[in-house]
């Protein structure tokens, strides 16, 4: 696990990281272009290395419209799975397979999913501020990696069911922009969430 200092310290290195939610939208679908894209074009799109952004994109994309596209429940759960648990041994980008970043779907769909989801985001982020940080730092913040990783796995079977996914999605989306803006209230949205996530996953669950 990587020294609480100096995962801090990377956690707030300044580069091109949107600090918003609508930003994190906007720059998913202005940065993108073609008929076609992938899950790597999105995540490029981000210009980002920091956790909280690279956690959101996969989330939205659950949480979205977008998340009807046939495998992206499978496709972002994956993401997500990869990126938290490297969150508990990198300060880096994360690595994710070429085969998973490969994942492509249509961007007319995407750009429709991402303006019918941006009014949300502007309605949510009047309610985000900074405050309880210490939620969304070390060692807290590994806490969240791992709970993250569990949420990620309950997507598999969730995806059983319709629109099950959008649950943990949406504790994984509080998570992440708790992080990106340092609101611990949103994380702790994000804990209630999941338990909401867990519940149906026992009660619902077919098998």
């Amino acid at each position: 696990m990587p020294d609480t200092e100096a995962a801090q310290s990377d956690q707030n290195q300044e580069d091109d990281s949107p600090e918003s939610l609508t930003e994190v939208l906007q720059q998913m679908k202005e940065n993108t272009e073609g008929d076609q894209i992938s899950l790597g074009d999105v995540l490029d799109a981000l210009d980002s290395r920091s956790f909280g952004p690279l956690l959101l994109v996969p989330a939205i994309l659950a949480v979205s419209p977008i998340g009807a596209i046939p495998g992206m429940s499978i496709a972002t759960g994956l993401v997500l799975l990869l990126v938290s648990v490297q969150m508990l041994v990198s300060s880096g980008r994360p690595w994710l397979p070429k085969r998973l970043l490969n994942f492509s779907f249509s961007r007319e769909t995407f750009a429709q999913g991402i303006d019918k989801t941006l009014p949300w985001a502007k309605w949510l982020e009047k309610f985000t501020a900074r405050r309880l940080t210490f939620l969304t730092t070390a060692p807290f913040y590994y806490v969240l990696a791992i709970i993250i990783a569990l949420l990620a796995i309950l997507f598999i079977p969730l995806a059983l069911l319709p629109f099950a996914v959008s649950i943990p999605g949406l504790a994984v989306a509080l998570f992440a922009l708790g992080i990106t803006v340092e609101d611990g209230v949103m994380v702790l949205l994000g804990l209630a969430i999941a338990g909401v996530a867990v519940g149906v996953t026992y009660f619902f669950w077919p098998f």
